[in-house]
């Protein structure tokens, strides 16, 4: 049978239609499959300029290491985080042994949530997020230039790992302290993963942590979680040990250290006495006996130890001197082996009284701070509730932020605050949380140096203007503040008492401060001291009496006090 030609027309027509749709249909799946198949390849190198959140490299991968650079001080790497949901966002930051670089964790808008900006290398810490969203991470340079390796783990978008198996862990132990232990090295659990550990600290009023360092603050209990980055067969994971820090137990009486020891006048005897908390903020010069007084009296007649770092023992006879003691001790603890004697904290917590002699704070910085020293002092503000007052350098630690030292005493502290290095918890004081200090105050014209703690401390910590506190006392006069937070001021001269009235409109790496607010941006309470403390002031409420408001405003630089 022949076919039409009609009908072989037809059927070419057909088969051609039938390829095309093959083909295209193959078009369409292999288009498909290219694009189901293709993975962003994750962040291993910063990628300039990312200077600003707005700039911020994307690309972060769980577990995947980041290298980068900071070629200044106001150059600030900032990376994006896509977080696709509930978990713990753990950061690391290692850098080279000669620099100290920070980092700052933030939300899609607000300050910083975590941070990590100690001396320790690796930089570590964590924060549990409850939602799936946008954060920020912000590397900076506290001192130096160089390279770091930034590390992440976490529940984020675009990291490998699906079907990956978690980290079988071996038993986290963390052994029992006493208030005045040594700082001391988590030992990281058994693993069958490679990835790094960091370590966080559940309860920061009980133990604080830094690196793998563990700091003891007060007794109490923390849960420390050890959490371990992914590497290439695992996901990350984490474990937790429960720390138990008991009240003491240290040898006591002990043996100080060679050089320790200035000397001691009155009773070799140790008295046990009723203390109750304050805190003497004194400005430097002249002692201010109404104020050590005031002390001696909440010490209840017990034992005073002065800690210094450089000097002579002259406290002794003075404080003794003024009577209600039992005795009176120096500590001369000038190297970061003394700080963290077991001798030298013990003595601190036998201490009813302890008074933190002038000289430089960056000394205190070194040798106290996150040391047995620092421990010792936390358990007399904490536990112990017993009074510890400074004056000069000793006033200068006292806030939770402080200026280590060696910012100019004029007003170009104000062309760049930002690079104004600010330190912070030292102490562990809640009624100077958001608070830094400054003495000296009048006698050497600080009211610039003090502007620019406060813009540094907002700038660098996320600090917002409306908790941001300074107090500056001047020479011969101190402010002597109850532990249920109410004031008085003693002495000769005045203490001032500043807060914001608002933000900053220009605060800025590298740039010229402006911080006006119609002349009135910061708002400052002046309070003349006296021999009997006449007049007050409240940290609660942060409102005094006997005083006078000054206003304080900043334009590109330039400070005015009216």
């Amino acid at each position: 049978m022949r076919s039409e030609p009609w009908i072989k027309q037809i059927s070419v027509n057909r088969f051609s239609k039938f390829i095309r749709i093959f083909l295209n249909w193959a078009v369409a799946f292999c288009a498909v499959a290219t694009t189901t198949m293709t993975i962003a390849a994750c962040l291993t190198a910063e990628i300039e300029p990312n200077n600003t959140d707005t700039a911020a490299n994307t690309g972060i991968c769980a577990g995947v290491s980041v290298a980068g650079t900071l070629s200044s001080s106001s150059d600030y790497d900032w990376f994006k985080l896509d977080v696709t949901g509930a978990g713990t966002i753990s950061i690391s930051l290692s850098h080279g042994g000669s620099v100290d670089f920070d980092w700052f964790l933030y939300p899609a808008t607000g300050g910083y949530i975590a941070y990590a900006s100690t001396s320790a290398n690796p930089e570590t810490g964590s924060k549990a997020v409850s939602a799936a969203g946008t954060y920020y991470i912000r590397v900076k340079s506290y001192s130096g230039t160089g390279a770091y390796t930034l590390t992440v783990t976490g529940p984020l978008a675009g990291s490998s790992g699906g079907g990956l198996p978690a980290p079988i862990f071996g038993i986290f132990t963390v052994p029992a302290k006493n208030v005045g232990d040594a700082a001391f090295a988590l030992t990281p659990p058994s693993s069958n993963s490679s990835g790094a550990f960091s370590y966080t600290s559940s309860n920061t009023a009980v133990a604080t942590i830094s690196g793998n360092m563990a700091t003891i603050v007060a007794n109490g209990t923390s849960t420390i979680t050890a959490t371990q980055a992914a590497d290439a067969a695992h996901t990350a994971g984490s474990t937790s040990a429960t720390l138990t820090v008991g009240s003491g137990g240290g040898v006591w009486p002990c043996t100080l250290p060679s050089g320790v020891d200035l000397g001691k006048v009155g009773s070799t005897t140790d008295k046990v006495a009723t203390t109750t908390g304050g805190f003497v903020l004194m400005g430097g010069g002249t002692d201010v006996d109404a104020a050590m007084q005031w002390m001696i009296a909440k010490s209840g007649g017990g034992d005073v130890v002065v800690l210094r770092s450089t000097g002579t023992n002259a406290y002794n006879s003075y404080l003794y001197g003024l009577g209600g003691v039992n005795s009176v001790q120096t500590l001369l603890i000038d190297s970061t082996t003394k700080g963290d004697n077991a001798c030298v904290a013990e003595t601190i917590k036998h201490a009813e009284m302890v008074f933190i002699a002038g000289g430089n704070q960056q000394n205190y910085v070194d040798y106290f701070k996150g040391r047995a020293t620092g421990a010792a002092l936390n358990y007399l503000i904490n536990s112990k509730l017993a009074p510890i007052g400074g004056t000069s350098a000793g006033m200068a630690i006292m806030g939770q932020y402080y200026h280590p030292g060696g910012a100019a005493e004029d007003a170009t502290v104000l062309q760049n605050p930002t690079s104004i290095a600010i330190g912070n918890n030292f102490l562990t004081n809640s009624l100077l949380n958001n608070v830094v200090t400054e003495p000296h105050f009048t006698q050497r014209s600080r009211q610039p140096r003090l502007t620019s703690f406060l813009a540094s401390s907002i700038y660098n910590y996320g600090v917002t203007w409306q908790t941001m506190r300074g107090i500056a006392c001047d020479e011969a006069t101190a402010y002597a503040l109850d532990a249920n937070g109410t004031g008085k001021i003693f002495g000769t001269n005045a203490c001032f008492f500043v807060k914001p009235t608002g933000a900053p409109e220009t605060l800025a790496a590298n740039t010229s401060l402006t911080w006006n607010l119609s002349q009135q941006a910061l708002n400052v309470y002046k309070v003349p001291g006296s021999t009997a403390g006449l007049n007050t002031f409240n940290m609660n409420t942060f409102t005094g009496t006997g005083g006078t408001t000054q206003y304080w405003s900043v334009s590109s630089g330039t400070l005015t006090i009216r």
